[in-house]
């Protein structure tokens, strides 16, 4: 058991972390605007007068690609169907636009791969990885990314001595926001949800952290930073929380 601090929040008793990879571990914010625009543009090029439209739905604005959008936090299919609508509402029949999306996110795939040397650590990881596991908790990664980019993320940046567990969205668990998801991370570590404290940068990071020991938003793995508001469901709970720009401010004590 470890006792966790953060900004003025204590989590105490806690046995295992559940740390989300994209904008929490790794910095995707390159990586994924890159990945977008090349993803409208094949799927232009497949239904026309889809290319506006298809940035919007995965969540460009004015000033770039929202934390808080489809691509930033989305799983593949819920990508999937978000571009399929784009597609769906110029015309295109149902079925096909599901085919163009599948088609067009899969060779934007293998135009920006491999992913994980886009997807650099961002500063402070390591250190808080090793905070961690000098205090004994159990480590899992958690992710709506596929399983094989956790696993080729971990190999890259030579993790593996600090994970017991890579948890990415699957057919049989497609959502983070699925209790079956959490519950299956937990599974792999012989704890309860209730022993575990859930760490992330996204609103479905808080959805799943409920039922857990808490919750802490980082908010520094953006340019502009996450806001809170980004991160806390209107459905609010009385979940022990915290948020940090800084993951040197994430803190063990006895």
């Amino acid at each position: 058991m470890a006792t966790i601090f953060c900004n003025g929040t204590t989590f105490t008793d806690v046995r295992g972390v559940f740390l989300d990879k994209d904008g929490t571990l790794a910095d995707v914010a390159t990586y994924l605007a890159r990945l977008g625009h090349i993803q409208a543009q094949l799927m232009e090029q497949q239904q026309p007068g889809t290319y506006d439209m298809t940035l919007q739905v995965l969540g460009f604005t004015a000033d770039g690609l929202s934390a808080s959008g489809l691509l930033a936090v989305g799983s593949r299919q819920e990508t999937i169907a978000g571009v399929a609508a784009a597609a769906a509402m110029v015309g295109c029949p149902w079925i096909r636009a599901v085919e163009l999306a599948t088609v067009a996110l899969s060779a934007a795939d293998r135009q920006c791969s491999p992913k994980t040397s886009h997807t650099p650590l961002l500063p402070g990881v390591l250190g808080l990885l090793q905070r961690f596991r000098k205090a004994g908790l159990k480590i899992v990664m958690v992710s709506a990314d596929i399983q094989s980019n956790l696993e080729n993320f971990v190999d890259c940046y030579e993790l593996s001595a600090y994970f017991d567990g890579l948890q990415g969205v699957s057919i049989e668990h497609p959502s983070k926001t699925e209790p079956s998801f959490l519950q299956q991370a937990c599974h792999s570590l012989g704890i309860l949800p209730a022993q575990g404290l859930v760490i992330g940068d996204a609103a479905s990071d808080f959805c799943m952290a409920q039922g857990t020991k808490g919750f802490i938003g980082f908010l520094g793995g953006w340019q502009p930073p996450v806001s809170e508001q980004d991160i806390v469901c209107a459905a609010t709970t009385a979940l022990p929380c915290a948020f940090t720009k800084d993951v040197d401010q994430i803190q063990l004590g006895e």
